[in-house]
């Protein structure tokens, strides 16, 4: 099983980040921000304030984010992973109408996704979070309740960020860089490093026939 972060994983920077900056009438994210990364709110709070903060249309909305560039190499690893009949699935604290207009944009609609979700009244922007996790105060959506329920197949998870911590505590293969490589050095845990996606899919070419046998 292959396990994708979203933003700045398979992106080419956070894309949420972008909306967030562009479309928020007020700076009052960056408070919000730096209370969530130093852990006086929940990633759902935060989120919530955050895309509450927005006046954008959806058509909008996803128009801006029609034209996100992401890593080359995912395409390559999406066919490796079709031909060899690998599962790999999206798991992201983004929005699923979002990231499903930058993978149509870039010829990959049929890829799972498993996301947060938006609701918009006029330019008015509601966040939802629909897989938060009721036993993970941290998480806006617990990205680690999907690894448990496949524990009997190897779990490839790659991620870049503190929303990423717990399922990298579940993969049994974990590429990390950025913050979640900090967090996990920090703890003394295993991972492999990357810098972009080919480091990924070398891994997948050279490693595929060991790791089907286990």
């Amino acid at each position: 099983m292959l396990y994708f972060d979203f933003d700045n994983t398979i992106t080419l920077g956070d894309v949420l980040d972008t909306v967030i900056e562009r479309f928020s009438v007020t700076t009052n994210w960056r408070e919000w921000e730096a209370a969530w990364q130093e852990g006086r709110m929940t990633t759902s709070e935060c989120l919530a304030r955050q895309m509450g903060d927005l006046r954008v249309s959806s058509v909008e909305l996803l128009r801006f984010v029609s034209t996100v560039a992401i890593d080359p190499a995912f395409t390559e690893i999406v066919t490796f992973a079709a031909r060899n009949e690998v599962e790999l699935t999206i798991v992201s604290d983004n929005f699923s109408p979002l990231i499903h207009e930058i993978l149509r944009s870039n010829g990959l609609s049929a890829i799972p996704v498993l996301a947060n979700e938006l609701t918009f009244r006029g330019d008015v922007v509601e966040a939802h979070f629909p897989l938060r996790d009721p036993a993970c105060l941290r998480c806006a959506h617990c990205k680690a309740q999907h690894l448990r329920g496949v524990a009997d197949r190897t779990r490839i998870y790659i991620g870049d960020g503190l929303s990423d911590v717990c399922p990298a505590l579940v993969a049994d293969v974990l590429f990390a860089k950025d913050s979640l490589a900090a967090e996990m050095t920090r703890r003394g845990l295993p991972f492999l490093p990357f810098r972009t996606l080919s480091d990924v899919k070398k891994f997948l070419h050279d490693e595929y026939d060991s790791l089907s046998a286990r």
